[in-house]
Formats: structure tokens, sequence, C-alpha cells
């Protein structure tokens, strides 16, 4: 099995543990994130579920653990409702750029585009990135 079905099948298991479909398609370095953010994600259910169990059977006591937990489960869900909301702009790359953005019409995570490849990047990215002359707004 080759390294890129290698991560395709911990792709998949990882879908049915969450209890959804996944994206598989992208390079080695794209399966690789994608895992390591769903696996992210599994971590922060657990311990947003284990800190809840906590609260509601101590009565009155509370365990730094448990806080933790809750603040590394917003984390993430302040990490997602950030990367999809519509506040970014659209603009087209002219260089190969190794950068945190989302493509143009698939809302997926993107970390390498090359010239031509229309991205979605925060206002304050664009700008910078326009200013430098590797993208233009589309």
């Amino acid at each position: 099995m080759t390294e890129k079905e290698t991560l395709i099948a911990r792709l998949k298991e990882l879908g049915k543990m969450l209890g959804r479909d996944v994206n598989t398609s992208g390079t080695i370095q794209e399966l690789s994130m994608r895992i390591a953010e769903l696996e992210e994600e599994l971590d922060g259910d657990a311990g947003s579920v284990d800190g809840e169990n906590g609260e509601e059977n101590a009565s009155g006591s509370t365990d730094s653990t448990d806080s933790t937990d809750g603040d590394i489960a917003d984390a993430v869900k302040e990490k997602t409702k950030a990367t999809t909301t519509d506040d970014r702009v659209t603009v087209e790359t002219l260089a190969t750029l190794h950068i945190d953005a989302l493509h143009a019409t698939r809302n997926e995570p993107v970390s390498i585009v090359e010239p031509g490849v229309i991205i979605r990047v925060s206002e304050q990215d664009a700008d910078e990135l326009i200013a430098k002359g590797l993208a233009r707004e589309v």
C-alpha cells in the first residue's frame, strides 16, 4: 500500500469515527494535514465530553483539566468558525505560495498554491499579497 493509500484509509477511518464523509482527494501533504485536523477534532470532542461528565458528576468541585479541555474545544470551534465564514477576499496567485487559505469554490483549506490558482484569504493577507506582487484581486 502506498503512503497516499494509507493516508486515505486513515481519513476514511476518522470519518467513520466522526460519523461523516471526509474529503479524500489532494496531495500527501493535504491529506496529512486533514488527518491531523480530524484527530485534533476527535481529541477535542473526547475532552469536552469528559469535561462535561466530570462537571455533572462532581457537586461543586471543578478540576482544572476540565476547563482546559473545554477551552481547547472552544478554540477548535472558533478556528472552524473563522475558516468557514465568508469574510475573505478572493485573489488569484501570481507565484507559488505556501499559505493558509481556502479554495475559491470548495471551501476547503489549501496550504500550497501554484500561480493562477484562485483562493480566498483574509483581507489583511490579501492586501499584503497584492502589495508584494504575489497575487491580484479577482
